[in-house]
């Protein structure tokens, strides 16, 4: 019982905005500045790449750490019932961030959370979501001409959408009966992450909307 602990623990640590420290140290309040997300991208658009870089790597780790800890712990008791703590952990770290008991549970979107939250249960997912990012990020900035932090709500749909399905083609027997708490999981935090992006999602379709037609 006493590592069943860990779960309420993490939550506190996933409810840390690493965002909104950065911007006390700053002077700036992240909620009303830029997109008001407390989270990483606002946090390089207002305070700059370097500080948006350092609160990335912290909300990672976040959800990293907690997560490894556990895998420590139900491994060390395989006979236990501590065989989903490491996804009650997960889902701790992330419902933190996302809805963080410290500023009126209005928190940030959950991808570099979830990112080290998939480290550290399914590596394999962790990257291929990961490269599918970085590779629909390249096509928004490069090809569609978007703002650096523009395009991050693209690839993080899209990063989202990639991960169940990931998760299916390479874990072994995702639905069997132990593995379906961490296969509903993944959809679960799939449709978090995206629906946490529809307003990003939403300016993305006004601008093409509102985008000049081709000079003839």
């Amino acid at each position: 019982m006493i590592a069943w602990l860990l779960v309420p623990a993490t939550f506190l640590l996933g409810s840390i905005s690493f965002a909104w420290l950065a911007g006390k140290a700053k002077g700036v309040d992240l909620r009303e500045h830029g997109s008001r997300n407390l989270g990483a991208t606002n946090a390089g658009r207002v305070l700059g790449k370097g500080w948006g870089f350092a609160v990335f790597f912290a909300d990672v780790a976040k959800g990293l750490f907690p997560v490894l800890i556990a895998r420590v712990l139900a491994e060390q008791h395989p006979d236990s019932s501590l065989g989903q703590l490491p996804i009650a952990t997960a889902a701790a770290a992330i419902l933190g961030h996302s809805f963080t008991v410290f500023h009126g549970f209005r928190g940030g979107k959950a991808v570099a959370t979830a990112l080290g939250v998939l480290c550290g249960l399914v590596y394999k997912v962790a990257a291929i979501c990961l490269g599918s990012w970085i590779l629909v990020w390249a096509i928004g900035y490069g090809l569609f001409r978007l703002k650096p932090g523009n395009a991050v709500g693209p690839a993080s749909v899209v990063a989202a959408l990639v991960m169940p399905f990931a998760h299916l083609l390479t874990f072994p027997d995702p639905w069997g009966l132990l593995n379906i708490p961490l296969t509903l999981f993944l959809f679960l935090v799939a449709a978090l992450v995206i629906i946490k992006h529809r307003s990003n999602i939403a300016k993305l379709f006004q601008r093409q909307d509102q985008a000049p037609p081709p000079a003839a």
